[in-house]
């Protein structure tokens, strides 16, 4: 019904001329500059392609593309591998599927989140399911979905096609992309190469950020096309990767990926089955922190090193039927399983961890069936709904669970299996309004998630060392808004409020007796002369509510420009303990003014975050907790871009073109590095010089 457009700033000539009446102008169908966000064409979904152009500074990981769509925002930690948030909610609260399949890290401390393995510009489009509106993509989307997608069309001629860019930038940033295609209608062969690096950069005080990264990734398809209704596709992905961090005492040395992915679909079987879809997919994640290999060891240290790895294989069967003209529907079964294990090393020169045998901790495993319909009620009406239910099994493998590099007790849950059956489901209605070019939506979701590994397996609870039964988290949600195009004016307003049961909450630096710790050898904490108390990290069920809004719009003012903006915010509360509920980021507003003649361009975007003083200090989710109020701050940023030819596109730009010294609310807490300046938060980087070239044919 709908197709999404990035809101832009025009820095790059379009592929076509524009014909516009003088009383009502139409948009540039071009390939635009993604700036001031994604705007939303169809409800509470958004799509965007990823090889289009972008500001700030083209993304090296997906975390860092997603903070240009409005309600994202991004915790950072050093130079890559940000966590993402929407609306105020992270971690497993927002799936991120790859081609359809899931990617789970192996960092219990969120070092590796599955967008550290996402490399945005190999994939032909990025769509955002908003709320938990959907039920296709997996179990507990609380906040939402997003679908990292590649081009699956059968070719109609035979022939080559590729992408490739090279990106140069301030401190020593550098990317190369390679995306080439060989086609025919029998068969399509892909391969994608991708190399990112970039030394520690700048914040805007000048202080040297502990942040230095280097990504490569490389993936190869067969597809089988044997007909037009028919496709095989067999693919495999390789990479790798280092990346230093200014949050804490470890870097990332290793972060090495396999994947292998077989599919199949068939289209317009019968009547009623339009098409069936089957895939089955397998992920290995060997990621290793250390203390020495992207840092100093201090005199009298020990290198210290940490091996986790996690496979995961998945399952996903889905027919999409059609018993009336007015009607789709799609049914469906999920599964996935995984195990994660770990080993370490206190001594990596006397003892290294490659000798070491691998323990595992946990294993996870589920199976989802679902159902999603949408029928057209009229020519102006439309309703979705659909409902899931996810069985869902946890093993607790650990013997010890460890409270320090230096101490482990006994695990109280040793070999049990925790089994549950969780519920979601959704309603939306979609209304046509009579004014030219509005829509109305209005939907209610309901999401029931299972705690994941960070919330189960990493964390202990106010009452015991172990984590495994605590309560499934529970949201139901509603959303309000309605999407306007017309003439020279688009946009959508948004609005949505959630009740949640049980908010899995994460809380440092909680104060638990050491008598309370399971007894050693018969000896108590206390009895092992340890203090009456130690301070821990632990997970807690609360009741919590959240609200806010988004607003994105563009007004077209002649044939070359235009202007866009967008807004949003997101507020909540910790109900059970009656105070703010925290790590939700301030108002955040963007306006850009672009300019186009199909050959030349140039914009200016300016980006305004309000000041945060709703915090909850120590309390926070699986990623980070607040550590105080932050400022506000406003940064400008300026880009160009120039079209000798429809093949190739070159753009360059000026981010944080004043220096301004900020930092995200929601990012992560400065560590103490040798070598480097205490930070309070991780800082933005200062003034950032780019220059990109692209060329496609």
């Amino acid at each position: 019904m709908f197709k999404a457009k990035p809101i832009t700033i025009a820095v790059l000539a379009g592929l076509s001329q524009l014909t516009m009446a003088a009383d009502e102008p139409v948009a540039r169908s071009v390939e635009e500059v993604v700036v001031t966000g994604v705007r939303m064409v169809q409800p509470l979904n958004l799509s965007t392609d990823p090889k289009a152009p972008r500001q700030p500074l083209p993304a090296a990981d997906g975390a860092d593309y997603l903070k240009t769509i409005p309600g994202f925002s991004v915790i950072r930690k050093g130079g890559s591998d940000g966590d993402t948030m929407l609306r105020g909610m992270a971690g497993s609260r927002l799936t991120m599927l790859v081609d359809g399949e899931m990617i789970l890290g192996g960092c219990s401390n969120r070092m590796d989140p599955p967008t550290a393995y996402i490399f945005p510009e190999a994939f032909d489009s990025i769509k955002v399911i908003k709320g938990p509106q959907s039920v296709q993509h997996g179990p507990g989307n609380s906040a939402g979905v997003v679908l990292f997608e590649r081009n699956n069309t059968r070719p109609e001629q035979s022939g080559w096609s590729a992408h490739t860019s090279a990106l140069g930038g301030s401190w020593g940033r550098h990317d190369e992309v390679v995306d080439a295609t060989y086609s025919s209608p029998s068969f399509t062969l892909r391969g994608i190469a991708t190399n990112a690096s970039q030394d520690n950069y700048e914040d805007g005080a000048g202080k040297e950020i502990h942040s230095q990264y280097e990504r490569w990734t490389t993936q190869a398809s067969l597809a089988w096309t044997p007909n037009d209704t028919t496709r095989f596709e067999f693919a495999a992905a390789v990479s790798d990767g280092q990346a230093a961090y200014a949050d804490r005492g470890v870097d990332g040395s290793k972060f090495a990926r396999d994947n292998y992915s077989l599919k199949f679909s068939k289209q317009n079987v019968t009547e009623l089955i339009e098409s069936i879809d089957a895939q089955m997919y397998y992920n290995y994640v060997d990621h290793v922190m250390d203390t020495y290999s992207l840092r100093e060891v201090l005199p009298g240290r020990n290198p210290v090193a940490m091996n986790p790895d996690r496979r995961t294989e998945g399952t996903r069967l889905a027919f999409k039927l059609k018993p009336s003209a007015a009607t789709d529907v799609v049914l469906g079964i999920d599964t996935q399983n995984n195990e994660h294990t770990n080993r370490m090393t206190m001594n990596q020169n006397a003892m290294p961890y490659e000798n070491m045998e691998r323990i595992s901790d946990s294993e996870f495993s589920q199976t989802g069936l679902f159902a999603e319909f949408g029928i057209d009620l009229d020519d102006r009406q439309r309703l979705i709904t659909g409902a899931r239910v996810d069985d869902w099994e946890v093993t607790d493998n650990r013997d010890q669970i460890a409270l320090s590099m230096m101490l482990s007790v006994p695990n109280p849950n040793a070999g049990q299996t925790r089994q549950e059956t969780l519920e979601s489901g959704f309603l939306r209605y979609e209304r046509i309004l009579n004014w030219k070019g509005a829509n109305f939506f209005a939907g209610v979701g309901h999401s029931e998630r299972f705690p994941d590994y960070w919330e189960l397996v990493a964390k202990e609870t106010a009452f015991s060392v172990s984590a495994l039964n605590i309560e499934s988290e529970k949201t139901t949600q509603l959303d309000v808004g309605m999407i306007y195009s017309s003439g020279r004016i688009t946009g959508s307003a948004s609005v949505f409020y959630n009740e949640i049961d049980d908010f899995l909450m994460i809380e440092s630096g909680f104060a638990k007796p050491a008598m309370a710790m399971p007894a050693m050898g018969g000896m108590s904490g206390m009895d092992m002369g340890m203090p009456a108390t130690r301070s821990a990290s632990i997970a807690r069920n609360i009741d919590a509510r959240t609200w806010g809004l988004e607003l994105d719009g563009q007004y077209v003012i002649n044939t070359d420009w235009k202007v866009s903006m967008t807004l949003a915010s997101v507020r909540g509360d910790n109900e059970t303990d009656n105070r703010t509920l925290p790590q939700l980021p301030p108002l955040e507003g963007r306006l850009g003014l672009h300019y186009d003649n199909s050959v030349w361009s140039a914009g200016l975007l300016l980006r305004n975050l309000s000041a945060q003083n709703r915090v909850d200090i120590g309390r926070g989710n699986i990623v980070g907790q607040d550590i105080g109020p932050t400022d506000g701050a406003t940064v400008l940023s300026f880009n160009g871009g120039w079209r000798p030819s429809t093949n190739l596109l070159v753009s360059g730009g000026v981010d944080n073109l004043f220096d301004t010294e900020y930092a995200e609310h929601i990012s992560r807490a400065g560590a103490s590095i040798p070598g480097f300046d205490q930070i309070t938060r991780v800082n933005e980087p200062g003034r950032t010089l780019w220059l990109k070239a692209q060329l496609t044919f």
